[in-house]
């Protein structure tokens, strides 16, 4: 991030939603903290600012985002849904990955939350390449964290390498979580985009352990794009446990 210090303190909160909102042209998001400091405001102000809905930017955590009228709002409004939902899968989730563990994390919009909460477990590595994800985990966990860079996807704030199976492959991945958009007739996993699908299937094919991570408003939907069938991961996580999906009875193996 530039430093705004170095610069005339913005007067009024429309000069400064302004200033921030430039900088999160050529950034994905900016540390709270940070800006607070260089623009000499409260982190509070800040984060009413962005609760405003007028800002053009929203706060994420410690992070601010750009906001309404972009992908990325888009994104986050996705985030919210079922957040509680997501909230509870990920717990569930977590409690998947034994310490010392070497994670993938998918992109999506459930898996996000399964990252802020392993930076409370000892995990060796979390290897992913959701922006989302890398920015919940940075400087909050003692793991390593590789990140996967490619072709940028805005929105699903992911990239998409051509070749993640030979990236993939040196890093030692043991479980991995994946994101679905729908599980079909109990047996078809499937997600909205066909570049989302060959990080998918590189993760089935490295990882021992692979585990989708979804609410489960999710099941009995079928998405443009199908990934996986639902014999080849290890199980599905909803709000409601490890293979455990009363409302419409899946049944994993």
């Amino acid at each position: 991030m530039g430093r705004l210090g170095a610069m005339t303190r913005p007067s009024g909160s429309a000069e400064r939603n302004a200033r921030i909102c430039l900088l999160l042209e050529v950034t994905p998001s900016l540390r709270l903290r940070d800006v607070a400091r260089d623009l000499g405001v409260a982190e509070m102000t800040l984060r009413r600012d962005a609760a405003s809905g007028k800002a053009g930017f929203i706060c994420q955590g410690g992070y601010l985002v750009r906001g309404r009228g972009t992908d990325t709002y888009d994104f986050e409004e996705q985030m919210r849904r079922a957040s509680e939902a997501k909230l509870a899968a990920a717990d569930h989730a977590a409690a998947l990955v034994p310490e010392g563990a070497c994670v993938f994390l998918d992109t999506g919009t459930t898996v996000p939350h399964l990252a802020r909460a392993l930076t409370q477990r000892r995990v060796k590595r979390v290897v992913t390449h959701c922006l989302t994800s890398a920015e919940l985990l940075h400087g909050r966990t003692s793991a390593e964290v590789e990140f996967i860079g490619g072709r940028l996807q805005s929105r699903t704030r992911s990239c998409h390498p051509p070749d993640p199976l030979g990236l993939l492959r040196p890093l030692g991945i043991e479980i991995g979580f994946l994101s679905a958009g729908g599980l079909w007739e109990n047996r078809e996993l499937s997600c909205s985009h066909e570049y989302e699908v060959a990080m998918k299937r590189a993760v089935l094919e490295l990882a021992a352990e692979n585990w989708v991570v979804m609410d489960s408003s999710k099941i009995g939907l079928r998405r443009a794009v199908r990934f996986a069938s639902l014999d080849e991961v290890s199980g599905v996580v909803t709000e409601h446990g490890v293979g455990e999906t009363p409302a419409r009875g899946v049944q994993t193996g």
